[in-house]
């Protein structure tokens, strides 16, 4: 104990205990003022939020042809094309029609109606 350093007495700087109270005072109103709009703003923000909502849900919506509806389906994977040919009436009409649309009207392949056209 002998070896370590003694401590100097402490003293309070003058006028401290005098002004502490009115600082106690302004650092816990400016502290309820940032509470205030912290509480604001985040109101502000759920109000917002709420508007946008309820106004994107009472927005009217065109309803969907059979054919946009199918091609929904086909491309979130639900539907395989062979579904949706199945379902069809005439499916070789369906057929045609793809490869008129890829090849053009000019180009269609050649129809072989022999089994051996090799």
């Amino acid at each position: 104990m002998e070896k370590l350093p003694k401590l100097q007495e402490f003293k309070a700087p003058e006028g401290y205990f005098e002004g502490l109270p009115d600082r106690i005072i302004q650092k816990s109103k400016r502290e309820r003022s940032s509470i205030f709009i912290r509480y604001a703003a985040a109101a502000s923000v759920l109000v917002t939020l709420g508007i946008w909502q309820f106004g994107l849900i009472n927005a009217p919506t065109a309803p969907l042809t059979l054919e946009e509806e199918a091609l929904l389906y086909i491309e979130s994977n639900q539907w395989s094309s062979e579904d949706v040919l199945g379902l069809s009436e005439n499916p070789n009409e369906i057929l045609d029609q793809i490869i008129e649309d890829q090849f053009g009207p000019d180009d269609l392949p050649l129809e072989v109606e022999d089994e051996n056209w090799y």
